[in-house]
């Protein structure tokens, strides 16, 4: 028996030596030159995500990261389904990633690469979207905060499938001079399908606070359980910035393709309440998708 003990202890520690734990913090503590360990943590991003490899994970430390480029998570850098990769804040820490010197236009976390599991991370000020899942699938981003950001918090393109959104919230999104264009979430225009959000809520983004609308995309499926939104349409001091900013609370549809009358986005519904929007709770914009609304509520809008 004690030999079998003695085994089973050495094949856990050869397990968990198989896969690496990268550590990163903000200046001045992190930095490129140290080994990623928790006492001498890397001080980038791209040095963290450069040595993560499937199985492993990147502990995000607490504090403001002031970052002036996008971070980019390329295909090659991808998980595989049994072995995602996991970035995650530390603990009960609060890492918040500071874009706000980021050029107009700039994405803050770009997202190309498959099982990602990104954790307690909060995305503000980003030039343009704060996330955008892009040609990326099976992910799961979850309990992130997307803020201030100038278009909108997350946004999934380009046949971006299967990624799943929970507990996360999107607020105070707007896209200056226009004010048309920011979400809060922002399953649109060349999205793919098979995307679903959990527990998610946006306010007080200027335009919607889920956005369907397609343009590249068709025939494509997104599902909501458990999500709230309201305020939409405003800005964060609570102006009305023009009737461009739409305001809707769930956005299902509509297109500006040559054959925008035939595009189809599917949307499923279920438990999700939207309030004290500026345009309308539920909006199907002239979707020609199937629409499934199951105990939904909406209030003032």
């Amino acid at each position: 028996m004690k030999r079998f003990v003695y085994s089973v202890n050495c094949l856990l520690i050869l397990i968990l030596n198989l896969f690496s734990q990268i550590y990163i913090a903000p200046a001045p503590d992190g930095s490129d030159e140290n080994p990623g360990t928790i006492d001498e943590p890397y001080g980038t991003f791209a040095k963290a995500i450069s040595e993560s490899a499937p199985g492993d994970t990147v502990y995000v430390r607490g504090g403001v990261y002031n970052l002036t480029s996008t971070i980019t998570i390329t295909i090659v850098k991808s998980g595989l389904d049994s072995l995602m990769c996991i970035m995650t804040a530390y603990g009960d820490e609060q890492p918040i990633l500071d874009f706000s010197a980021q050029s107009f236009g700039s994405k803050g976390i770009s997202l190309k690469a498959n099982y990602w599991h990104i954790i307690g991370l909060q995305i503000k000020g980003a030039g343009d979207n704060g996330m955008e899942i892009n040609f990326g699938s099976d992910n799961i981003i979850e309990r992130c905060q997307f803020y201030d950001n100038r278009d909108s918090g997350l946004q999934l393109s380009y046949g971006s499938t299967n990624n799943q959104i929970i507990n996360c919230d999107s607020y105070y999104n707007a896209d200056p001079d226009n004010y048309s264009d920011a979400d809060g979430f922002a399953p649109k225009l060349t999205v793919g399908s098979g995307n679903y959000f959990y527990g998610c809520r946006a306010w007080g983004n200027c335009d919607d606070g889920w956005d369907g609308y397609l343009h590249g995309a068709d025939d494509v499926t997104t599902t909501l359980e458990n999500c709230w939104t309201w305020g939409n349409g405003y800005l964060k001091d609570g102006v009305d910035p023009g009737s461009q900013a739409n305001g809707n609370g769930f956005k299902m549809g509509g297109g500006d393709n040559s054959n925008s009358d035939s595009l189809m986005h599917h949307f499923i519904l279920i438990n999700c309440v939207a309030f004290e929007n500026k345009g309308k709770g539920f909006d199907q914009n002239n979707n020609l998708g199937s629409m499934t609304l199951f105990n939904c509520t909406g209030y003032d809008n």
